[in-house]
């Protein structure tokens, strides 16, 4: 199977789980793709200055991987800067957030996968 750009689904959130400004989600997979055994695999585009509110995950974890930007990822109340090339990792029972600090878009890969 090849699934080209034009038929992946975008959409923008406002405020996503109660952060700040606007944030970009390319759903690079269907949730129905995955077979139940993951819930998002997408691609995140946070503007200069939004952010993804603090949440936790509860059977599941989620993993982000770095492609663009700076930002602070806040695990578990402790804040850590992230950059391009960094792995943040958020298991089950675990909450997180992440901030965009840099002037252009942080940008990563999402994915949740189901316990």
């Amino acid at each position: 199977m090849v699934i080209k750009p034009e038929s992946m689904r975008s959409e923008k959130i406002e405020n996503m789980r109660g952060g700040k400004g606007e944030v970009e989600i390319l759903h690079l997979l269907d949730k129905e793709l995955m077979l139940g055994k993951a819930r998002l695999f997408a691609k995140l585009s946070v503007r200069p200055g939004s952010s993804v509110g603090f949440h936790r995950h509860d059977n599941e974890f989620e993993i982000f991987y770095i492609l663009s930007g700076e930002g602070i990822f806040n695990d578990n109340n402790v804040s850590k800067p992230v950059r391009a090339g960094d792995i943040c990792f958020t298991n089950s029972g675990e909450s997180h957030s992440i901030e965009n600090v840099s002037q252009k878009d942080l940008e990563f890969l999402a994915v949740i996968v189901l316990l």
